[in-house]
């Protein structure tokens, strides 16, 4: 982390290695740094005189935010955030460790692309990515809120001159079973991925259906979308669901255990979910009726 941060707005590239230099001198890498700042070791003056003098030390902007008693506020962080590590391992710490040794035995220009990597911090990203995914992993085992129903699953392949890319979409149906439900469609590189983004998307995008007496719809509702249209019809206590999977399933979440339905047209599956969303939404309540109309429930 201490390279990552320890460029400053340098313009040529022996700045740059003194900026170095000094986070490495920071580490316990005195040797390293001066032999890469182009002098000899020394523990009295000269690059170590610096590290005693605050404005020294922000003038040269080699210190980053984690180093006590040479922060400086006005001094620009150059790490990136995406590879920034969530904490120091001790693989990370071998890392500098390799790194400094061979920065030692290389000659003077190696010496400056080690130092150029080490700024940018190549030798890490691995560690840090690897890191970041054990982090994401753990988060994967919390349970789920909503109930989850996957509708489809389709894949595509592009092929290039260095294979096929495969790319996954899927279809994703949630709910509680008491009447809140949502849908959304999720991409990735695998399924588990696509599903997951999906998930992710419908929880955000939920509504809330209206039940008669929590088993079926209040009345007859119908909807189109392109060449899929669908008739939703209520259902006595105790019929069941009386349609096919993705309508059933959808009902399922919906907490609708008594409903009638017929596809007429097209019954593909992203159709089919668009249009029975949009029969649900439009079943009223009697009490819905009565707010449009500005009257109370019993005069309708």
């Amino acid at each position: 982390r201490s390279l990552l941060t320890a460029l400053g707005d340098a313009d040529d590239t022996m700045d740059k290695v003194a900026r170095v230099g000094a986070a490495l001198l920071r580490r316990g890498l005195g040797s390293v740094a001066e032999t890469a700042r182009g002098g000899a070791p020394s523990t009295t003056g000269g690059w170590y005189a610096n590290l005693a003098n605050p404005t020294q030390c922000t003038r040269l902007g080699a210190f980053g935010p984690a180093t006590r008693g040479y922060v400086s506020s006005t001094l620009p962080r150059f790490a990136d955030d995406r590879f920034s590590p969530v904490f120091e391992t001790p693989e990370m710490d071998k890392e500098y460790e390799r790194l400094a040794v061979e920065i030692g035995k290389a000659p003077k220009k190696r010496q400056r692309f080690l130092l150029t990597e080490a700024l940018k911090g190549t030798r890490l990203k691995p560690l840090i990515a690897a890191e970041r995914e054990l982090l994401k992993e753990d988060d994967e085992f919390k349970p789920r809120d909503l109930q989850t129903r996957v509708i489809d699953v389709n894949r595509t392949c592009k092929v290039t001159k260095g294979g096929g890319l495969m790319n996954f979409t899927a279809l994703v149906i949630v709910g509680n079973g008491d009447g809140v439900v949502g849908f959304a469609t999720g991409k990735g590189k695998d399924v588990s991925l696509a599903v997951e983004k999906a998930y992710l998307r419908a929880s955000r995008s939920l509504v809330y259906i209206e039940r008669f007496e929590k088993s079926t719809i209040f009345h007859a509702q119908e909807a189109k979308h392109c060449k899929t249209k669908i008739r939703l019809m209520p259902a006595k206590a105790g019929e069941g669901l009386r349609c096919n999977q993705i309508v059933e399933s959808i009902c399922e979440m919906a907490g609708i255990t008594d409903l009638s339905a017929k596809v007429i047209g097209s019954h593909h599956p992203h159709n089919t979910v668009r249009a029975c969303f949009e029969a649900l939404e439009r079943v009223q309540s009697p009490a819905d009726v009565a707010a449009a109309r500005g009257v109370t429930v019993y005069m309708i």
